[in-house]
């Protein structure tokens, strides 16, 4: 969970214009099987980590053109379908998609992926989520001055 990195983007604001916070909460099942989230500072592989990243307008303006993007850390899978937003927004993934271009590329859902078979011809599959390197939110409508934008996606530890 260390080393959990963000990265807004947008319309050039400054670092005050954007109050940004990032936690995360471990999933558990209480004892009727009902979800909650536990803070607790370390997991075991097969849990689900809840990432929530929050960020507040601070200006008097609202913001348009943000995109909001965190890392899949090492170690974790994501959970695709657990990811929200409460700003209409376009959710993408990162990872390698296209063995011809060299590097990460940025995918809405469903991700595709192009694979070689034997014979050397390219082929559509569905992108494996633990190929996922990262995701981001393509905020669709501006962020009105006072208000907050939060993002919510899920891994579960290998």
């Amino acid at each position: 969970m260390a080393g959990l990195t963000l990265c807004i983007a947008g319309a050039s604001v400054s670092a005050e214009a954007l109050e940004s916070n990032f936690s995360y909460m471990i999933v558990e099942a209480d004892a009727a099987g009902n979800e909650q989230l536990v803070a607790r500072e370390s997991v075991k592989p097969g849990e689900v980590i809840h990432y929530q990243l929050s960020h507040v307008n601070k200006t008097e303006d609202n913001m348009s053109g943000l995109v909001i993007a965190a890392p899949v850390p090492e170690g974790v899978t994501i959970t695709l379908g657990a990811q929200s937003s409460s700003v209409p927004a376009v959710f993408e993934v990162q990872a390698e998609l296209d063995p011809e271009n060299e590097g990460l590329e940025w995918s809405s859902l469903p991700a595709m992926r192009l694979v070689a078979d034997e014979s050397g011809t390219l082929r559509q599959e569905p992108l494996p989520e633990g190929d996922i390197v990262a995701v981001r939110w393509n905020l669709s409508e501006p962020l009105e001055a006072g208000k907050a934008a939060l993002n919510v996606y899920r891994v579960r530890v290998n």
